[in-house]
């Protein structure tokens, strides 16, 4: 069964987005079992903060109401969403020792906790099924259950199926549009997937995350100038966003790169132009004329500007005509003065001696700019390309 990665399907994100305000009488998230009243009341502060995606704030108050009561059972199973390795492992072994008294929703969480204690690789699907069951209005399983049926393509479907049913207890539930958007993403619907995300900061425009959700979308379409605007804005209004100002700094960094690509690509279609025009001086003065020029042609190297130009020249006199077009195109921009070109092409020539030919090749290209221009540094040519 192949596997994907629903980008932020942090489940707790959506499972306790309802904390933050009552809902037509629906349970939003499973009771738990504590007798602090200290204890319950950090619990959904530490909940209303991980549906914020505030997820520092939300394992601090998780921590003070596990001070609160160091047997709180939901505690140690917030927990074991923390990035801390070794407190998740401590969180889980209390679960799986837990001995004391428990809800029949925690109870099955409990027996989660102990399956995935002797198999790490454990999926609980149909255990949160059973969750479900117990609490059929309540949200909570099901959103759990989403995040557990989002990991693979064959159980989307079956996901949104489950977001509809959420929507169906309260309309105005923002975890439900961010979790529909990425799906919408995993099956490549952008179309849906912008929808979602327009919805989800239509129901929460005074939080950080829709905007970061929506900076999501916008780099899977490569518009990167866009995303980058979502992003800073995300970090703007919360500045424990960092992943936000990450992701600010990628997305500007790939807009350049669509710039950078578009300059190179031009220069690469004038030479490939000149080429065909057959204006050798013209179409040399497209590469470096450095120490540092290489030719490398099917393994044998020309490691100077001067003999690429010569062997240019001879090239000329031997084919009266010649056609090179490109067939398909590869750029990488690893910085902002470099760029490789990598294509596979026709090469049509009559030579003065000989037979015609009409063979594929690959011509791989190094660009750097200096002062200001693009121009070839290295090349490793192929021809006749053997497929």
């Amino acid at each position: 069964m192949k596997r994907i990665t629903v980008v932020k399907q942090t489940i707790l994100i959506g499972l306790l987005v309802g904390l933050l305000t009552p809902v037509i009488g629906q349970d939003m998230y499973l009771p738990a079992t504590t007798k602090s009243k200290e204890a319950k009341a950090l619990y959904v502060e530490a909940a209303n903060a991980l549906y914020d995606v505030e997820f520092p704030k939300a394992f601090e108050l998780t921590a003070k109401a596990l001070e609160a009561d160091p047997d709180f059972f939901m505690g140690h199973f917030f927990n074991t969403f923390n990035g801390d390795k070794a407190l998740r492992e401590a969180s889980m072994d209390k679960m799986v020792a837990y001995s004391g008294k428990l809800n029949k929703g925690e109870k099955v969480i409990k027996e989660i906790a102990v399956k995935r204690k002797e198999n790490p690789k454990y999926k609980a699907v149909e255990d949160w099924r059973k969750v479900a069951d117990l609490y059929p209005k309540n949200i909570f399983p099901k959103a759990i259950l989403v995040n557990q049926l989002s990991g693979s393509e064959e159980t989307l479907d079956e996901a949104l199926a489950l977001l509809d049913e959420c929507l169906a207890l309260n309309p105005e539930l923002p975890f439900v549009y961010n979790s529909k958007g990425y799906i919408y993403l995993a099956k490549k619907d952008y179309g849906n997937a912008e929808n979602a995300f327009e919805q989800y900061i239509k129901v929460a425009s005074d939080k950080a995350n829709p905007y970061d959700s929506k900076g999501d979308y916008l780099m899977a379409v490569k518009n990167y100038k866009e995303a980058a605007d979502m992003y800073k804005k995300a970090f703007d209004m919360n500045s424990a966003f960092i992943v936000s100002k990450k992701k600010h700094k990628e997305a500007k960094w790939m807009a350049k790169r669509v710039v950078i690509a578009k300059e190179v690509e031009t220069r690469m279609d004038a030479l490939v132009d000149t080429y065909n025009s057959r204006d050798m001086g013209k179409y040399t003065k497209f590469y470096l004329n450095s120490p540092e020029f290489c030719f490398v042609m099917n393994g044998e190297v020309m490691d100077s500007y001067s003999e690429f130009v010569k062997n240019t020249y001879k090239s000329k006199e031997k084919y009266s005509e010649w056609n090179v077009e490109m067939l398909k195109q590869n750029t990488e921009i690893p910085a902002e003065n470099i760029a490789t070109i990598t294509q596979i092409f026709t090469y049509k020539a009559t030579p003065v001696e000989g037979d015609k030919i009409d063979d594929k090749g690959s011509y791989t290209t190094v660009w750097r700019k200096d002062d200001g221009k693009w121009k070839v540094v290295h090349v490793i040519e192929v021809f006749p390309l053997i497929e």
